[in-house]
C-alpha cells in the first residue's frame, strides 16, 4: 500500500524520537478498513525530501471471481492504456512530464558540478514519483472499469521488447516511456485487481496491432504508424488503432489453446462498451436498445463503442 509521510522531530524520550506524520485519505481508507490485517511496517528515509516514509504491509483474503468475461487492455505511448470497453487513458501529461525532466537532467549533466549532481539525485526521485502517481491513478481506473463490466479477467500483452513494438519510430519518443513504467503499470493492475478477485493474464503480443478485430485480416499496412489509425485493407473497418488492439488482446486470451487458457475462463466473452464478443466474433448487446455503434473519432475518454 502507500506510504505515510513522516515530518518534524520532537524531543528524545528514553532513546526514542516522537514525530508527527501525514496520513492521506487513500492510505487512511485502508488502515481504517477492518477487512485488512495490518502486518509489518518499515521506515524509509528519502534524502531528496529530507523526510521519512512508513511502509505498512496489509493483507486481505479475497476469493477469485467466477465468470468468463474479459477486459482487453492495450498499452502504448500516446494512449498509455486503452480498454476494450472504450476507455482511453491519455499519455500526454506523462510524456510532457518526462520531456521536461529529460531537458532539465541533460542541462545538469552538462554542468557536471557537485551541486548539479545533488540536484540530479533529487530530480530522479521526483520524476519517478511523478510517473508512479499517474500510473496508480490509471491502474485504479482500469480495475474499476473491469469491475463495472463484471469482468473476471483483465488481458494484457507480455512486455517482451515493448519499446521495439511501439508505433512511433522516433527513438526519443520511445525512451520517454521506459520499460519499467509499463511493468509497474501491469504490477499495479495485478495487485489492485486482486482486491476485487479479478485476475490479470498476459498474452503473446504478436500481431495485435496489425490484425483487424472485426474480420481477423492481418497486415502490416492495416495501421498507420504515424497517426496510429487503423483501417483494415480487407473489410474496411476503421477505428483508433489502440482501441482495435485492446479488443485483439482480449480476444487472444479467449482463443488461447486448451491448456493455455485459464481453467475458469471456458469459452468466455470480451467486454465492450455496448455488449460482448465471444471467441468466434459473435456480438451480443447488453440490451435490445443498445446499438452496435462505433465512433470514428479519436477520443481520450470513455466514448468509444464497439
Amino acid at each position: 500500500m502507500g506510504s505515510l509521510a513522516v515530518y518534524g522531530e520532537e524531543e528524545v524520550t528514553n532513546g526514542r524520537v516522537a514525530v508527527d506524520y501525514v496520513l492521506g485519505d487513500y492510505q487512511k481508507s485502508y488502515l481504517d478498513d477492518d477487512d485488512y490485517e495490518k502486518r509489518m511496517g518499515t521506515l524509509h528515509y528519502r534524502e531528496d525530501e529530507d523526510a521519512f516514509y512508513l511502509h505498512v504491509v496489509i493483507k486481505k483474503e479475497v476469493e477469485e471471481r467466477d465468470g468468463d468475461k474479459v477486459l482487453g487492455v492495450d498499452l502504448n505511448l500516446k494512449n498509455v492504456a486503452v480498454t476494450s470497453t472504450g476507455s482511453f487513458y491519455d499519455g500526454g501529461e506523462l510524456l510532457w512530464g518526462q520531456n521536461h525532466h529529460f531537458r532539465v537532467r541533460r542541462s545538469l549533466q552538462h554542468k557536471g558540478t557537485r551541486s548539479a549532481k545533488q540536484v540530479l539525485r533529487r530530480l530522479s526521485g521526483r520524476e519517478n514519483r511523478f510517473v508512479l502517481n499517474r500510473l496508480h491513478t490509471i491502474s485504479r481506473r482500469i480495475v474499476e472499469e473491469a469491475d463495472s463490466h463484471d469482468c473476471s479477467y483483465i488481458a494484457v500483452e507480455r512486455l517482451t521488447h515493448i519499446r521495439e513494438r511501439m508505433d512511433n519510430p522516433n527513438d526519443q519518443v520511445k525512451r520517454q516511456m521506459h520499460n519499467w513504467a509499463f511493468r509497474e503499470l501491469q504490477e499495479m493492475l495485478a495487485y489492485k485487481a486482486s482486491e476485487y478477485g479479478i485476475r490479470v493474464e498476459q498474452i503473446p503480443p504478436a500481431f495485435t496491432s496489425q490484425t483487424c478485430s472485426k474480420c481477423g485480416h492481418q497486415s502490416s499496412t492495416n495501421r498507420d504508424s504515424k497517426t496510429g489509425w487503423f483501417e483494415c485493407n480487407d473489410c474496411g473497418y476503421s477505428v483508433d488503432g489502440d482501441y482495435n488492439a485492446s479488443k485483439n488482446i482480449g480476444l487472444k486470451l479467449l482463443t488461447l489453446p486448451e491448456g493455455k487458457r485459464p481453467s475458469g475462463l471456458g469459452d468466455g466473452h470480451l467486454a465492450l462498451k455496448s455488449g460482448m464478443l465471444n471467441g468466434n466474433g459473435n456480438y451480443t448487446a447488453y440490451d435490445i436498445s443498445s446499438s452496435d455503434r462505433e465512433s470514428t473519432d479519436k477520443p481520450t475518454t470513455s466514448v468509444v463503442g464497439r
